[in-house]
């Protein structure tokens, strides 16, 4: 029952995505079951016309009729196959949009959640071996409805005989009625067998599928590597061709050699099967239409149509069959897809609106935050003020709590314990745009994107070009961005444009740094995007940056207390816990303080 409630919601997603898509499969399946009727009926009709000798003129106009008719469900044919094929490709395309906008839309802390990516990689995986729900399910319909019709035709064909073959002709078992009734026996015999034995036969392929797809995963993880030019340095000088090779080859080739051959071998014996005990039932067809023919009851014609007519009844039930044996493979996939857009978001935001030109005050009170699914405390008992047009700085070791304590001012994550207040208004009072729009956020993992540097920078199609290079300026991106060959509208790197540049890794941090200059939001937030740089380039970045956002709140997180020592105030995070708070200067004085332990251990690299 589930399983049905699951196709009739699937199709219902289905006409809800593309309305045009079943009915044009209906249309198909109703074509393709009446086309081979034709044929038979119009060839029993002529061999019986022949048979009497009738003349040319009737001859001629049953074979133009059958020829019109012919002609005209073959083109029918064909273009409804045109419009299905590029219905199909909508269907696949807004599937994917769909997909795509729940990923880009949900809010984070779901799309952090390791269950929920797993949800994604399963269905990536399914739909890897099984391409579309959407699509397999209207070939699915259209197998099923054709395969239905061919029956009904079938047995609408074979009434006559049907009648004849339910009277006692003689005395023997061929001629009673018990002879018909046997096949019919068989017939049902054989469904049941095949329903049985394909469902069983998908559900091991789809499950040899499943095995086999989490080892090619390795092989083309591998193959990545190699194309990858990132990773193409490391792998060169090593020598870590052979081991990959290797390793790849004897996962793939060795154990998903033995796998598919599993399966293969259990398909081609069921396969084998299907079609032996399809072969009896229809030697005792033939047996049964020859043997009521040997005793004069039908014409020749009659005997083509009823062999072909009953032959069709197969052919009908080994369609359905197949469909409601692909039923089991569809499932999953079916029920990823759901799972996937049907999954709601957990924080609830209030109605109250932040004005940008408004004084803005943070507060975090007696904060403490797990992850979900974390027994530990990311943050403990957490106090921290951020005054209006604050310089703070939030230092400490990596895993020390920094970026978790970003994420909550986001409302990335709500707080396990405690609140965050604006203005002395609990956060989750606020409406989610307005608190979007209060931040622009540096994170460590920024990422640049392969589309033109304006729209990088501006997240949008359109922009204020003044703004937009005041920004490079501000940046100090400027001058590189002035030597692409097609400026502000040169694509970064060429995975979309074959003129794309490829930029340095400071290059995409000053952009990523343009980016949030481009915004001008009130609230400005480094959360390390220069650790990949020396602390002497780090230095340069965060005080040319904090010169252009000298009015506005800002938040910078580093492990690298020089970079940060120009602030207002530094609040020191260790294990989760605020374990200092003051100036510079308050802070050094302490020697028996984190501050001073973290400072004397990087003087080095500092500049005087």
């Amino acid at each position: 029952m589930n399983n049905f409630k699951a196709i009739l919601s699937a199709y219902r997603e289905a006409h809800r995505i593309e309305k045009r898509l079943l009915p044009v499969s209906v249309i198909i399946a109703v074509v393709s079951a009446v086309m081979p009727f034709v044929n038979i009926w119009f060839s029993s009709k002529i061999i019986d016309l022949l048979d009497m000798k009738a003349d040319g003129k009737t001859l001629a106009v049953y074979i133009a009729v059958a020829l019109s008719i012919n002609l005209v469900m073959f083109f029918l044919n064909g273009y409804l196959a045109d419009v299905n094929g590029n219905l199909l490709s909508v269907l696949y395309y807004r599937e994917h949009k769909i997909i795509a906008s729940k990923l880009y839309s949900t809010e984070f802390r779901t799309l952090d959640d390791s269950g929920f990516k797993e949800l994604i990689h399963k269905h990536a995986e399914a739909q890897k071996r099984s391409g579309s729900a959407f699509m397999q399910l209207s070939w699915m319909l259209r197998d099923f409805i054709s395969g239905l019709l061919t029956v009904a035709n079938s047995f609408v064909m074979v009434f006559p005989l049907l009648r004849i073959g339910l009277q006692a002709t003689g005395n023997s078992f061929f001629e009673k009625p018990v002879f018909l009734l046997s096949i019919f026996a068989a017939i049902a015999v054989m469904v049941v067998i095949i329903l049985i034995v394909a469902t069983r036969m998908n559900k091991a392929w789809f499950a040899s599928a499943e095995e086999y797809s989490r080892l090619d995963r390795i092989f083309y993880y591998f193959i990545e590597l190699f194309n990858d030019y990132k990773s193409g340095k490391e792998i060169r000088l090593y020598k870590e061709q052979d081991l990959i090779e290797k390793t790849a080859t004897r996962k793939l080739l060795n154990e998903g050699e033995t796998v598919m051959k599993k399966a293969a071998m259990h398909t081609a014996k069921s396969s084998s099967f299907i079609a032996i005990l399809g072969a009896v039932v229809g030697f005792g067809i033939y047996l049964f239409i020859g043997i009521k023919g040997w005793y004069g009851l039908f014409g020749i014609g009659s005997l083509v149509l009823y062999c072909g007519s009953f032959m069709q009844i197969i052919n009908g039930i080994m369609k359905m069959a197949t469909t409601f044996g692909k039923t089991a493979e569809m499932i999953p996939l079916i029920n990823y897809y759901f799972e996937i857009v049907n999954t709601e978001d957990e924080i609830e935001y209030g109605d109250k609106e932040l004005e940008p030109s408004q004084p803005f005050e943070f507060e975090f009170r007696n904060v403490s935050f797990k992850y979900p699914g974390s027994d530990n405390y990311a943050l403990e008992n957490i106090n921290v003020k951020i005054h209006n047009g604050e310089h703070l700085a939030v230092v400490g070791r990596n895993g020390s709590g920094k970026t978790t304590f970003i994420k909550l001012l986001c409302r990335f994550y709500d707080v396990t314990e405690g609140e965050i207040l604006i203005n002395g208004i609990n956060i989750k009072e606020y409406s989610k745009e307005s608190l979007m729009k209060l931040y622009s956020v540096i994170f460590q993992d920024f990422k640049t994107f392969s589309i033109p540097v304006c729209e990088n920078v501006t997240a949008s199609e359109s922009c204020d070009k003044d703004r937009l290079y005041k920004a490079f300026d501000e940046a100090n991106v400027k001058e590189r961005v002035l030597k692409m060959k097609n400026k502000e509208n040169t694509y970064i790197y060429k995975t979309l444009s074959s003129d794309g540049v490829e930029i340095s890794g400071g290059e995409a941090q000053k952009l990523a740094l343009a980016r949030a200059l481009y915004k001008d939001a009130p609230v400005v937030i480094l959360d390390e995007p220069t650790a990949a740089l020396d602390p002497v380039a780090e230095n340069e970045i965060y005080s040319r940056f904090n010169s252009f956002v000298n009015n506005k709140t800002a938040v910078y997180i580093s492990h690298r207390l020089s970079s940060c020592s120009f602030c207002d105030r530094i609040v020191v995070f260790d294990g989760g816990a605020v374990l200092q708070t003051g100036t510079h200067d308050e802070l050094l004085k302490n020697k028996n303080g984190k501050y001073y332990e973290l400072w004397s251990a990087q003087a080095q690299y500092y500049l005087n």
